[in-house]
Parts: structure tokens; sequence; C-alpha cells
């Protein structure tokens, strides 16, 4: 018997920026699965008020908390495009994974933070996972919030953004001046 509930979990997500409630639903996926996918989506814009950061910066935040080194062979994190057809997205998925991680088994448990998230995958996937993202001290957790905080210098954006990313996000501010 496996000492994993799943073998390959599967989460996809935009991580504009990368917060509290995204690293509840990766914390329990590294509990649960013997292998974790992220992907994460939308890599076809950034710089825009939706999706300011670009891949490398949001696979960054991942990292500052999850490290390579660390999670080297449980944990891959990729990049991809949104397609702009509903029907055709799970497979689009499935099949890039099936391309990118042929060693891998394929995703037997699916994650994410709402039941609108999650459906994409309902007839795909055996075992759809809904995680709480928040928590007693943060009833309410998303990205717009945390990034219209950013824009309007509420320094309270750091309470939903782990740590190891404020200067990341910071510096991130510096550097792209007027993009949120």
């Amino acid at each position: 018997m496996s000492e994993f509930k799943y073998q390959h979990g599967l989460s996809i997500m935009r991580a504009q920026p990368f917060h509290i409630g995204h690293q509840r639903i990766l914390n329990q996926m590294l509990q649960d699965c013997r292998f974790v996918t992220i992907i994460l989506g939308s890599t076809q814009e950034y710089g825009t008020s939706r999706n300011p950061f670009d891949f490398d910066t949001r696979r960054k935040m991942i990292e500052n908390i999850y490290p390579p080194k660390q999670f080297e062979t449980k944990l891959q994190i990729f990049g991809l495009y949104d397609i702009n057809n509903t029907a055709q997205w799970p497979h689009f998925v499935l099949d890039f994974l099936a391309k990118h991680l042929p060693k891998y088994p394929r995703p037997d448990a699916y994650y994410a933070g709402s039941e609108y998230d999650a459906h994409w995958f309902e007839s795909e996937i055996e075992n759809i996972c809904l995680v709480d993202r928040n928590d007693e001290n943060f009833t309410f957790v998303s990205a717009t919030m945390v990034r219209e905080m950013i824009k309007f210098h509420d320094h309270r954006w750091k309470d939903f953004v782990p740590a190891q990313n404020h200067q990341l996000i910071e510096d991130f501010i510096i550097r792209q001046k007027g993009v949120l």
C-alpha cells in the first residue's frame, strides 16, 4: 500500500500572485500525492493589470517556498497558454502532461479552490479535491484582492502572500511601474 492517497495530483492556477490560498492547495497536494504538477496558466498574457507577473516570476514565487532541490522529484511546475476552447481545455492539458511527463502516471486527482475551477476536469480525472483556501484568520483571499491592495499601496497585501515573496513582489513593482 502506498503512503500517498493519490499517485499524481494536478492543479492549474494563474497565481497572480501566488498567495496563501494557493499555498494551502499546494500543501494539501504535497501531503496527498506521490507526484504533484502545477500548471501556471495564461502564459500568453503578462504585464497587464489582471496578469501582471510573467511565468518565470510566478514559478519563482512557488520555488521560494518549495525549493527545487528539496522537491525536484515530487513537484513539477509548467506554464501553459490558454486555448480559449473550454470543451477542449481538459484534453489539451492532459495531452500536454503526457508529452512533457511521459514517466509520470496520468493525474488521478485534480485540486482546486472552488467548484468552478474544478469542473473542467470532473469527467477526465477520477478524484476532484476541493481545498478551502481560507482559514480562521483570513476568511477570504483572492489574487484579485491582493493585486488591488498592491495597486492602492495597502501594505496588508503582505498578510495574504507568503513572506518569502514579499521582496520579489516589491522588486517587481519597482521594475514594472504602472502595471498594477
